[in-house]
């Protein structure tokens, strides 16, 4: 265990404005530090955050000027949690439909194997719609093509603490999804350069009235050809992949 080890949170925002008071105080009441950042949201989200902002001094806030997805939200929250010195950058989505109460678990988990991304595995309530578990069943089943493995149990859930300087280093040299595909693109790109993938269970409830940014037709067909890229490009490194499987179990 690392003295170094220095942790904190990670949460877009886009269009989740009247959750994420809720949400920052959920986690900064188990000792995180969090970083919220506006992906380029409109006024009325925007006004949300200066009211979390000033209730809440500490929190750190990153602006982006224009939306750039969720993945380009969490990428500049990674950066910005780098250049202020933490190790670790815990993603929890500012919707509220991830409980908080797992959080030191995750650390903990997080703090033996410091080198390793601590997934949420959820377990839905039984507001979850069908098409929702319905869909991660079909990502899960490439996801295992394309990793060669069953070590990604799910490669959907925004609720995960990862290694910045891994999270870095791939993102200085990969080409990632920056929107819907973010969650399943980097997930698979690490497993590629050897980075540990541990799971936790972590209830996910859907609150009624709350508000999606998932949009059926063009995030489906996103997430099949990010599928499309990522089969492809295992392919281009089965040797290195199968190279990897055999050193690990050797």
């Amino acid at each position: 265990m690392s003295e170094a080890y220095n942790p904190c949170a990670v949460v877009p925002v886009y269009r989740h404005g009247k959750t994420l008071l809720g949400v920052v105080q959920a986690i900064m009441s188990r000792g995180l530090p969090v970083i919220v950042v506006d992906d380029g949201n409109e006024s009325e989200t925007k006004g949300y955050i200066e009211g979390v902002k000033k209730a809440i001094p500490d929190v750190e806030v990153v602006t982006l000027a224009v939306n750039g997805g969720k993945g380009a939200a969490v990428l500049a929250g990674i950066f910005r949690a780098r250049d202020l010195g933490y190790t670790h950058a815990f993603q929890i989505d500012a919707d509220g439909q991830h409980d908080a109460g797992p959080i030191a678990q995750f650390i903990e988990a997080s703090r033996q194997k410091p080198e390793a991304v601590i997934c949420g595995y959820p377990v839905y309530g039984e507001s979850a719609p069908s098409s929702r578990k319905n869909g991660r069943k079909i990502t899960n089943f490439w996801v295992a093509i394309e990793t060669l493995s069953f070590d990604i149990q799910d490669a959907m859930c925004g609720f995960r603490l990862y290694p910045v300087a891994a999270v870095c280093k791939l993102a200085s040299r990969a080409h990632l999804g920056l929107r819907m595909t973010f969650d399943i693109d980097i997930i698979v790109r690490l497993h590629w350069v050897g980075v540990r993938t541990d799971f936790l269970p972590i209830g996910v409830t859907y609150p009624e009235g709350g508000v999606s940014n998932f949009r059926m037709v063009r995030d489906n067909v996103a997430i099949s050809a990010v599928h499309t890229r990522l089969f492809f490009g295992m392919i281009v490194r089965l040797p290195l992949i199968l190279l990897r499987k055999a050193k690990r179990h050797g």
